[in-house]
């Protein structure tokens, strides 16, 4: 008889360890897998800031992870929206929000009602029909009414790395998860398979099945036979990151931002004690040397503490399951932060392999599974990111206009073709961002489509009228009703007490 896998070690660091750890431990415990965790040493520093995208709520409502405990410990903020600026010189920032896809009825997606209204005259954007861009707009969160109707959004997070990081560690410890820390300092394989791992404290630890998630060090895949990353150098020319910090926001938006400037981008992300500042930029453009004391002023805010700066190289690993290795996160899939997906990429790998877990210990075919849906997955979202630069209308400036220069994937360039065409946007398997989410991008990018669904024209123009108009009153209607960014953390009455508002 086939034994089956009864040990898995996780091995890595911060977010992506724990959040691997926990859910495989919640997922499989129950079927006899005993989960170890080996903690490398952290890479977070007290000014980094996860900013993350909506889905980050499924994972933790199947860890059982109370929101309003979980945003208060990691002095989080929740985000309905980014506000994108300069992308584009001379035009208007746009937002990318979160709405929920309306449940399947045989009807046309709004935005090409839309589209044949712009065309017809309508000067109301798309945004102002979106409930997610309405709430942003307003400073407020648009959480569930429970009333049952069509229109609905989610938000992301602003959460300290750290303090996050240290609660999963905690929530890991309490479920019963053994760790062990320190750095790696043997591998034994056989054939393909990892056998042990080996610790510098002398710790030897076996496992079945070994899970990296060590980030860009890839502490254990890079160590598997036939491993290689793949890097996006050609699409992406951005190679540094730099996080510092602010001073809290007086009043909490409820969205982050992110300009461009001459040599990439900068981020705010506001947080209740702080404001995370970020920028990603190409070091043959901005110095490493000069980026400090250019930050506030590309900021527009004055930066306190020490600037931290390191290097990204976005890509993935061309097979990121090895034998019984499987990589997670950034060791998988790595990508700079400018739409929010870090930890949903490590949910993402998660959640894959959790529904192809091994069914023996002995041999592993689902190994190609995952990586066949990690590359459609990685290519999407890389896909996403890639959009912004090669739409971007920088003009005269050589970093940007080498961006929309840049070789462009044929699953972009089938979107970006469809959608100028009629307004429509090829969503396939393994997506991460939405219809709408696509369609706010390019509209905001300036993309004008030529023309748009022709079953549109079947319907009567009175009909369409009115649901134009009865959509616009709603969204407005419905955003004004949500509490705002203060109210929702419970910081109205901490501001009040102070005089602040």
């Amino acid at each position: 008889m086939t034994r089956r896998v009864e040990t898995v070690a996780v091995v890595g660091r911060d977010a992506a360890l724990w959040l691997a750890a926990a859910a495989v431990q919640r997922s499989l415990g129950a079927a006899g897998v005993r989960v170890v965790a080996v903690e490398l040493p952290s890479w977070l520093n007290a000014v980094d800031c996860y900013s993350t995208l909506p889905s980050l709520a499924s994972m933790h409502r199947l860890l059982g992870i109370d929101e309003a405990k979980m945003l208060e410990a990691a002095s989080g903020v929740p985000v309905a929206a980014q506000r994108f600026s300069n992308w584009s010189k001379g035009a208007a920032p746009f937002f990318l929000a979160y709405d929920d896809e309306p449940p399947p009825s045989g009807d046309l997606p709004f935005s090409q009602y839309w589209l044949k209204g712009h065309k017809e005259g309508l000067r109301v954007g798309l945004e102002d029909f979106s409930l997610g861009c309405a709430c942003a707009k307003l400073g407020r969160v648009p959480v569930a009414t429970g009333d049952g109707g069509e229109l609905s959004a989610s938000y992301g997070y602003s959460l300290d790395a750290s303090i996050y990081a240290e609660a999963l560690k905690q929530l890991a410890s309490k479920r019963g998860i053994v760790s062990s820390s320190g750095k790696i300092a043997d591998v034994t394989l056989k054939g393909d398979c990892i056998r042990s791992i080996e610790l510098d404290d002398g710790t030897r630890i076996e496992a079945d099945l070994f899970i990296d998630a060590s980030g860009a060090e890839r502490v254990l895949m890079m160590k598997m036979p036939g491993a290689k990353f793949e890097r996006w150098k050609d699409q992406f020319g951005c190679d540094r990151i730099i996080t510092a910090s602010a001073a809290p926001l007086k009043s909490l938006p409820a969205f982050s931002q992110i300009s461009a400037f001459r040599g990439g981008w900068v981020g705010l992300y506001p947080l209740r004690d702080r404001t995370a500042v970020v920028a990603v930029y190409a070091s043959d453009v901005v110095s490493d040397h000069s980026m400090p004391g250019e930050l506030p002023l590309l900021a527009r805010m004055a930066v306190s503490g020490e600037a931290v700066v390191a290097e990204i190289k976005p890509g993935m690993l061309e097979r990121p399951w090895i034998g019984n290795c499987v990589a997670v996160g950034d060791a998988a899939i790595a990508l700079e932060p400018v739409d929010a997906a870090q930890l949903h990429v490590a949910q993402g790998c998660i959640s894959h392999l959790i529904a192809v877990f091994p069914a023996t210990a002995d041999e592993m075919p689902e190994a190609s599974a995952y990586n066949k849906s990690m590359r459609s997955f990685a290519g999407n979202i890389r896909d996403f990111a890639l959009a912004h630069y090669v739409l971007n209308r920088r003009f005269d400036e050589l970093f940007w206009d080498k961006a929309r220069e840049a070789e462009v994937p044929a699953t972009l360039r089938q979107k970006l073709d469809l959608f100028a065409a009629r307004g429509t946007v090829a969503i396939g398997d393994d997506e991460t961002f939405s219809d709408q989410n696509w369609t706010l991008l390019m509209l905001g990018a300036g993309v004008e489509p030529d023309g748009y669904d022709p079953r549109i024209d079947l319907l009567p123009d009175e009909p369409q009228i009115e649901k134009v108009q009865q959509r616009l009153r709603a969204v407005s209607q419905l955003a004004r009703q949500m509490p705002s960014v203060d109210q929702f953390v419970g910081r109205t009455e901490q501001l009040q007490a102070a005089g602040v508002v």
